[in-house]
């Protein structure tokens, strides 16, 4: 063999390697480029998702807070531009907002809003009932509505100055829908309960079945009352004159002192003999007014109302508005029966 052509051939045969080698590492180079590509965006998907989480949080966090910590009448109106009611910082670099839109007379959107680090802004929704006191009472279609009324000879059911001030209450007629519904000619004396959803449960859930107040049913009452007087109570106000906000009895109430403000019992009442009562009462049972005993308001009961000789129910949407506007237990958003929550809501959405 020709030594010349022995190392021709073992040069090209080095060549040829060499190039296989370069080729691999190219390749390998290639392959390490798209993994650490791959990684860094997994990475920033990864923080992106972490942002978007947070914020997200954020924002149901910050629905949350507003439902614990909110009292007192809603700043908003029916087709007015939202009002933002909070807004701070999460996380170091994260902002988040919260604002109410009110979308009818009682139930408002409360939007959670947050973004952090540059992050998809995230926003949520939440449907809430927030009692007026004024559309609560227009609810009403007569002084006593129950399931049935009792009266002795001498008792009285007085309609004609439903929406005139008494003394130490101011009139209320001028209040548009007080005006549109109770205004309209003499209020009926009697009438019966309402349907769902302003008594009753029907698709509401059983918890509604026995006593509501728009969203807030018996269980809810109780927690939020400023006395509590479960059980077989008594009640002795202390100041006749003054608004005791939301007082809740069960089983069976007493009254045996004049007083004012939201009664709601789950259970019978019975006004003792010469009491006198300012305000709204709401019982899922009977309603008894003994000899003399009066009210200057309205009655919602789901037994049977019976006035003794004397008693006197003076109707008053003004008295019902006033002792619902001095109950501040129940001034706040709730929750809305079921799924409430609307979200996310995309990012292009205002």
């Amino acid at each position: 063999m020709d030594p010349q052509v022995t190392a021709a051939n073992r040069c090209g045969e080095e060549g040829f390697a060499l190039v296989l080698a370069l080729l691999a590492l190219m390749v390998l180079a290639a392959i390490a480029t798209a993994a650490a590509v791959a990684a860094v965006g997994q990475l920033r998907a990864a923080g992106m998702a972490g942002r978007v989480m947070s914020g997200r949080a954020a924002a149901l966090g910050g629905v949350e807070r507003i439902l614990e910590e909110t009292r007192g009448p809603p700043r908003t109106a029916v087709g007015g531009e939202a009002a933002e009611m909070a807004a701070d910082s999460f996380g170091g670099t994260g902002l988040r907002r919260v604002h109410d839109l009110r979308v009818e007379r009682e139930f408002h959107l409360l939007i959670g809003e947050a973004e952090r680090g540059g992050g998809i802004p995230m926003r949520v929704a939440r449907v809430v009932w927030w009692m007026e006191p004024e559309s609560r009472v227009a609810a009403y279609r007569a002084v006593v509505e129950s399931s049935s009324f009792a009266t002795a000879p001498s008792a009285r059911v007085l309609v004609d100055s439903v929406l005139a001030g008494r003394v130490g209450l101011a009139a209320c007629d001028s209040l548009p829908l007080l005006s549109a519904t109770l205004g309209r000619g003499a209020t009926p004396a009697t009438g019966a309960l309402p349907q769902p959803p302003e008594w009753g449960g029907g698709n509401d859930g059983p918890s509604f079945e026995n006593m509501r107040l728009g969203w807030f049913d018996a269980a809810t009452m109780a927690a939020l009352a400023d006395f509590d007087l479960s059980g077989d109570g008594t009640l002795v106000p202390g100041c006749p004159d003054c608004w005791s906000g939301v007082v809740f009895g069960s089983s069976r109430l007493r009254v045996e002192g004049s007083g004012a403000g939201v009664l709601a019992v789950d259970g019978n009442l019975t006004f003792a003999s010469g009491v006198a009562w300012t305000g709204l009462v709401l019982s899922s049972g009977d309603v008894t007014f003994e000899t003399g005993a009066g009210l200057a308001g309205l009655v919602r009961a789901g037994g049977t109302v019976t006035l003794g000789d004397s008693a006197v129910v003076d109707g008053s949407a003004c008295a019902a508005m006033e002792a619902l506007e001095n109950a501040a237990a129940l001034l706040r958003p709730i929750p809305v029966a079921g799924r409430s929550w609307i979200g996310p809501i995309p990012p292009g959405v205002k």
